[in-house]
């Protein structure tokens, strides 16, 4: 028990290391903001939305996840950082779980570890968002053997709670209850009632949403959904480059134990089939959501400590049955171990300016929305498609250009002209009718000179409707907003709007 015991510490150890040096600096990510605001919110009373004054709307992902956060907003925490902070200690966790949770079996140090050389499981356990939540909860769900009583009891607290930490939460557990009824062979009566616990938990969730979102689908889930033959095939491809980019030996081990449970002499544990089955169910059915746009695969990292595990389980019914001394199959472990884990980090040197970029997006936002919170006022109401960290800092009053926090453009029709997950909901004429008094476009350019023309090719594809469509030309001015740096910020504000605060400027062309 000494041994485990250190062995976790060290893992403990590397991971924080990590996530501390590498993606803490880079984190929360933009969508994270937008949970924050909610969560702002609701610690002031103001209930679940997104701009105080405005009907309830559930723009957030994960009520569960708002619900652990509000008490921390309450007593006055920074929540990015209690967000964080948070993801690590569930990282923590689901490494305990995948490195020990059977207890009947040796401890899984290549699982674990495998699961430490993990980009995107690293970058986005800490990326402000639930992400690192579900993973904890599918990490103890698929890796902890229900061998004792309080073991059980955890993990019919994990099917409560999975539906309440994910839309597709409900999916995650009847999917491991199939997987287990086809790895056994024979009716499981846990897995029943961890069912029965999750369609509880979801009806109690649908029941909330009914009465205080007055919607059967979340908001933010509408926003993006799209057809299935539309979304299935991106999706798919999306986590094909998860599974082979982040964890292609994984896949490979993974394999192994699939062909060790078709030879009769090797026996393979009804749970390692189990989680086999589990990934070959639960993987599409994440693939029909279209994948997602940020980086690192964000919708599959929930699957790497099961997809990790299962490799692990895999060297194990490569190695073990071999008729090898022990000192040899130590060795064959530690060398296998190494080469995993070396597969694993190879990608690194593609997938950390990925990240690097994406937190100079992030942070680049948050200081043009602090600096513009100190001249303009909280009721300035802003339009723009980054609508996290921006709106959050400013404490502006702001429209989703891409309806994850707007009930009309959710419901429009997705734009099935591109691919682009999230990002195919849009309507710039309902946005232009509601006058805002400032349009970010473009992420907003940073340029030296305040007379440099607007980069109308940088325009995303969501936003052409607002710069086609004959009121903005009319109505809006296009304005360059000195910044502490010495750049100027280029939007577009209101004519009136823009004249009441002395910025000059020309119309868009």
């Amino acid at each position: 028990m000494t041994r485990r015991i250190a062995g976790l510490l060290v893992l403990w150890a590397a991971f924080a290391l990590l996530v501390w040096t590498l993606c803490v600096p880079q984190t929360p990510v933009d969508d994270a903001y937008i949970t924050f605001r909610y969560v702002r919110h609701l610690a002031a009373g103001q209930g679940l939305v997104f701009n105080p004054g405005e009907a309830p709307l559930e723009g957030y992902s994960s009520l569960l996840w708002v619900l652990l956060l509000a008490p921390l907003e309450r007593v006055g925490a920074d929540v990015a950082f209690a967000a964080q902070l948070l993801g690590l200690a569930l990282g923590m966790a689901a490494l305990a779980a995948v490195a020990l949770g059977e207890r009947a079996g040796k401890p899984r140090w290549l699982g674990a570890a495998g699961l430490i050389a993990c980009l995107p499981w690293l970058y986005h356990t800490v990326n402000g968002l639930e992400t690192g939540l579900v993973a904890c909860l599918l990490a103890v769900l698929t890796c902890v053997a229900p061998d004792t009583r309080s073991k059980r009891r955890l993990l019919f607290s994990v099917a409560l709670l999975l539906p309440l930490a994910r839309p597709e939460g409900l999916l995650a557990v009847l999917a491991w209850g199939v997987a287990t009824q086809l790895a056994a062979r024979r009716w499981q009566r846990d897995a029943l009632f961890q069912a029965v616990l999750a369609l509880g938990s979801f009806g109690a969730q649908l029941a909330f949403r009914l009465a205080y979102h007055h919607a059967w689908i979340a908001n933010s889930a509408r926003a993006k959904m799209m057809p299935p033959l539309v979304a299935l095939p991106p999706g798919l491809l999306d986590l094909g480059r998860f599974a082979l980019v982040s964890s292609g030996l994984g896949l490979a081990l993974l394999l192994v134990l699939w062909l060790a449970t078709r030879t009769p002499a090797t026996r393979v544990d009804e749970r390692a089939r189990a989680r086999v089955v589990f990934l070959a169910l639960f993987g599409p059915l994440l693939a029909t959501s279209g994948g997602d746009s940020f980086p690192l695969w964000r919708f599959y990292v929930p699957l790497a400590p099961v997809l990790l595990t299962a490799a692990d389980d895999g060297l194990r019914a490569a190695l073990d049955p071999r008729p090898w001394p022990e000192r040899t199959k130590r060795l064959a472990h530690v060398l296998t171990g190494v080469v995993f884990v070396s597969l694993l980090m190879a990608p690194w040197r593609v997938l950390l300016p990925m990240v690097a970029l994406e937190g100079q997006w992030v942070q680049r936002w948050a200081a043009i929305g602090t600096q513009l919170g100190r001249v303009l006022p909280p009721e300035t109401c802003i339009a723009l498609a980054p609508a996290g960290v921006l709106p959050y800092r400013s404490h502006f009053q702001a429209i989703d250009l891409l309806g994850l926090n707007d009930a009309h453009i959710a419901h429009r029709t997705a734009d099935t002209s591109y691919v682009y997950p999230g990002h195919q909901r849009h309507d710039g004429a309902y946005v232009l009718a509601r006058r805002p008094d400032l349009i970010f476009l473009a992420n907003g350019p940073l340029v030296a000179d305040a007379a440099t023309p607007f980069p109308w090719q940088e325009v995303r594809v969501y936003e052409q409707d607002i710069t086609r469509n004959p009121l903005f030309h009319k109505d809006y001015l296009l304005i360059a907003v000195p910044l502490t740096n010495g750049l100027f910020l280029q939007l577009f504000a209101r004519a009136d709007f823009a004249v009441a605060h002395g910025w000059p400027g020309v119309p868009p062309p």
